[in-house]
């Protein structure tokens, strides 16, 4: 029992050194913006033609989220909708020039933290990451349930 608490102890820590790491060392400029909503900037300036279906499959969530979402990054001035001559019904999303500073600096982001993250990884034999990398799965999903019962559970009531 007392190794389940340390290991959850741990996992609070690293997630809490994560933030406090990315605080210290990067651009300021993503942190007033959630996480979905850096991934939403993310998926629209990296997909082909995105719109609420497309970002919706690509982040795991309901086109109504997407919605929401969208709407408030178009309220943000982060994105633009558009319509192609050919399909006026369908709507896509654009990134405007500080929607696509943003999606820069997230990429930025990403190459430093996985540079140097790997560099910690060497350490592990391919054994030991496997091992860590399916817990780390699992407990993903095992968090992904909780939260699609507790989401259920407020869209039912």
């Amino acid at each position: 029992m007392k190794d389940r608490e340390e290991l959850l102890k741990e996992i609070a820590l690293m997630l809490e050194r994560q933030d406090m790491l990315s605080k210290l060392t990067e651009n300021q400029c993503l942190d007033e913006y959630g996480y979905s909503e850096t991934h939403c900037i993310d998926y629209i300036g990296r997909l082909e033609l995105p719109n609420v279906t497309k970002v919706a499959e690509h982040m795991g969530m309901t086109r109504g989220a997407i919605s929401k979402m969208t709407k408030k990054l178009l309220a943000k001035g982060l994105i633009e909708k558009y319509t192609l001559e050919t399909n006026k019904k369908e709507v896509y999303f654009k990134l405007t020039d500080q929607g696509r500073l943003l999606f820069d600096e997230h990429a930025k982001r990403h190459q430093r933290w996985e540079k140097r993250d790997m560099e910690f990884l060497a350490r592990y034999s391919v054994e030991d990451v496997r091992t860590v990398s399916r817990f780390m799965t699992e407990f993903n999903g095992y968090l992904e349930e909780q939260i699609e019962t507790i989401t259920g559970t407020q869209a039912e009531g």
